[in-house]
């Protein structure tokens, strides 16, 4: 069976300095698709961290829509690489920020608005992840200072660096500029001095952002607004007719949490379509199944 999908939208396009602004329509309910795929063609210098910022993207997403070419290395000059911002929202309420980590990226959905907006994160290392859990924001702070944890200063202190019991704004201080809390404690959204970070496992749990993104973010977060935390590996949802599925790679230490193994997919997909006669391009399962490369592909359609 061969789906074509008509409204993916393919276009080359030259890098430059613009950062395109991750805003869209919120989709009917019924829908889930938002973006569109581009390509580009790399100039000179470019490499993964800054094609990834250039596109609201994480280092992540970037890498695994273009296994092909080394992300060690600024990218050969002329090559064509995917762009992957169409994004498949996740099957939550749509309702206030909804981080999804194995994905390493956040949804906004503001208040009394028809929009949402999306950002690529930077999540905790193996074993620091943040709770999984519904939470909501608490305050926020321009120019924070920096109480490290515990196993933070232990962490350094094992590296030769002994630090500040309180480590004031500045240029050194990792949370940036901007910092937003939650009802968990030692668990912020924040800025990070580290851009490279984003889209990978490298905090101590902390949501890390874009500097740019959370310039934003910032101005428009209040106490209150409520932050569901979740672990969606796998995302299937409907778009007009054709029904889409998308995969990455899992939190290693909650593969128990969630079944996201072929069979496993396999049930989501019939759960999800068992109202509708389609017809499903297993080989297409099997495949995203293996690659998880994090896009949204088209694996059936309603007949």
């Amino acid at each position: 069976m061969k789906i074509v999908r008509s409204t993916l939208s393919v276009i080359a396009l030259l890098i430059s300095t613009h950062v395109y602004a991750a805003v869209y329509a919120v989709p009917p309910a019924s829908e889930s698709l938002i973006g569109d795929i581009k390509y580009a063609y790399v100039t000179q210098g470019d490499d993964v961290v800054n094609i990834a910022q250039k596109y609201n993207l994480g280092f992540n997403a970037v890498k695994n829509a273009n296994p092909q070419l080394d992300v060690t290395h600024p990218f050969p000059m002329g090559a064509t690489i995917q762009i992957p911002t169409l994004h498949m929202l996740p099957g939550e309420t749509r309702k206030g920020i909804v981080i999804n980590l194995p994905e390493m990226r956040m949804y906004y959905y503001p208040a009394n608005s028809s929009e949402v907006l999306t950002y690529p994160i930077g999540i905790g290392k193996i074993g620091k992840t943040i709770p999984i859990r519904k939470t909501s924001i608490t305050r926020k702070k321009k120019d924070p200072a920096w109480i490290p944890p515990q196993d933070i200063r232990e962490f350094n202190l094992k590296q030769g660096i002994v630090l500040p019991k309180i480590m004031p704004s500045g240029p050194d201080n990792p949370l940036g500029p901007y910092a937003i809390y939650l009802q968990i404690p030692t668990f912020l959204i924040h800025s990070t001095i580290f851009p490279y970070s984003v889209g990978t496992r490298a905090s101590f749990g902390c949501i890390r952002m874009y500097e740019s993104d959370i310039e934003t973010f910032f101005p428009t977060i209040t106490k209150g607004i409520p932050v569901l935390i979740i672990n969606q590996p796998v995302k299937v949802g409907w778009q007009d007719n054709a029904l889409f599925m998308e995969a990455h790679e899992p939190l290693e230490e909650h593969r128990s949490d969630y079944d996201d193994s072929l069979p496993g997919m396999v049930h989501m997909i019939t759960t999800l379509s068992k109202d509708d006669s389609t017809l499903i391009d297993w080989q297409q399962v099997a495949y995203i199944a293996k690659e998880r490369d994090g896009i949204p592909h088209e694996i059936g359609e309603k007949l």
